[in-house]
């Protein structure tokens, strides 16, 4: 009994975890630098994955502890971007309908050539041994990745880690019709230009669109996987089922801005959190406001 009493009246303990993270470069870097901070004010431990020729993410942190590693900015041909954003502006000069179809084939190219160059990279860092002894001796508790880019999702199912996502956008398109069914009848898909009143015209349209996603899913993008798979995973492994054993989806949109559709209970809201300091301008912006209305009024007044 003294036992049980000394056990229910100790002060708690709790000691930081290991954590392993593959972020994307570029303003998906903010996002995830946010939550890095917050991580390391409560004690964990940070170990962050990093191309040598990153934009923005830093070598040297006191935050956490860098690895570089080969990723799709170490390949990337600017050239082909470059020319990319030329084509995409003549599609624009096309007829609505036509241009939006030809801005898509582009972007299918893009993304067949991107995931290309991520599975080479996958396949790089899993057959060097020397840097997969380390993150496995590390005994890292979770993997954190933005889903983006694949590398993350890959390297936490291989190395068997519960995965949390930093998500908004995923493979061909956004994240919340990776997770959860979202009826095409009045929910666009991403890049259709659409709202969620459409008439049959559009939801024809709509349809289109989601079909085509699906064969970039299947045809573009799983594709560029398979050698991969077949080689470090078990058998019937693909993007996809990777992708849904991830623990928690931190979204980045808010639900009550959302259009209305079926969600997950493991799906997190955190639209918002990378503006937690606007609280400290706000009175500022206020005041500013009031000001302009008087001075509107005012102005009225000597007319």
């Amino acid at each position: 009994m003294l036992i049980l009493c000394f056990l229910l009246l100790r002060p708690s303990y709790c000691g930081g975890s290991k954590i392993l993270v593959v972020p994307v470069d570029g303003s998906h870097w903010i996002n995830m630098k946010i939550i890095l901070e917050e991580l390391h004010s409560r004690g964990h431990e940070i170990t962050v994955l990093r191309s040598a020729k990153s934009w923005y993410i830093s070598s040297n942190s006191s935050i956490y502890t860098s690895i570089n590693i080969p990723m799709l900015e170490d390949e990337a041909d600017r050239g082909f971007y470059n020319k990319m954003l030329k084509d995409v502006m003549i599609c624009r000069s096309y007829p609505r309908f036509i241009s939006t179809f030809c801005q898509q084939h582009l972007i299918t190219s893009m993304l067949g050539k991107g995931h290309e160059i991520l599975a080479r990279s996958a396949n790089i860092i899993l057959d060097d041994k020397v840097l997969m002894k380390i993150l496995q001796d590390s005994k890292f508790d979770l993997m954190l990745t933005d889903p983006a880019l694949t590398l993350g999702v890959i390297l936490g199912g291989y190395l068997k880690l519960p995965m949390v996502f930093n998500v908004r956008w995923i493979n061909t398109g956004e994240g919340h019709l990776t997770i959860a069914p979202s009826p095409v009848s009045y929910v666009p898909i991403s890049g259709s230009e659409l709202h969620h009143r459409m008439d049959f015209q559009e939801r024809t349209k709509n349809m289109l669109h989601y079909l085509y996603s699906v064969y970039e899913q299947y045809l573009i993008i799983n594709p560029a996987y398979t050698d991969l798979f077949q080689k470090y995973f078990p058998p019937g492994t693909d993007l996809l089922s990777l992708e849904l054993s991830a623990d928690i989806w931190l979204f980045r949109a808010d639900f009550i801005f959302e259009f209305p559709r079926p969600t997950m209970p493991n799906m997190v809201y955190i639209g918002g959190f990378q503006c937690k300091e606007t609280w400290k301008i706000a009175p500022l912006l206020r005041e500013i406001q009031v000001q302009k209305c008087l001075c509107n009024l005012s102005c009225k007044k000597r007319v």
